[in-house]
C-alpha cells in the first residue's frame, strides 16, 4: 500500500498496481533525460504534447522511487500492454 506520507502513489497499469514515488533523485534524472524542467513537462502532458519516451523517462525512475527493481525495457513492455492512453 502506498504511504502518501512519503509522496507514494498507486497506479494501476495493464491490470497490475505499482508503487510509484517521484524522489528528488527521481525528479532530476526525469528533467535530464527529457532535457526540461519538471513544471514545463507537466505543462506538455496536459496539453498532449508528450513523447513514448518521455513517457517512459517518467515512469521509469517514479516506479523505481516506489521500490520497483525495474529497467527500462521492463517499463516499455508495461507501457505496451496497458496502453498509450493509460500509460499517460
Amino acid at each position: 500500500m502506498a504511504n502518501k506520507l512519503k509522496g507514494e502513489i498507486t497506479v494501476q497499469l495493464a491490470g497490475k498496481d505499482y508503487k510509484c514515488r517521484l524522489t528528488v533523485d527521481a525528479i532530476m534524472q526525469i528533467e535530464d533525460a527529457c532535457d526540461c524542467g519538471v513544471i514545463k513537462l507537466a505543462t506538455k502532458m496536459g496539453e498532449a504534447d508528450i513523447r513514448m519516451s518521455e513517457i517512459i523517462h517518467v515512469l521509469l525512475p517514479a516506479l523505481r522511487g516506489g521500490g520497483n527493481d525495474f529497467q527500462r525495457k521492463d517499463v516499455v513492455k508495461i507501457v505496451q500492454d496497458a496502453g498509450i492512453v493509460k500509460a499517460t
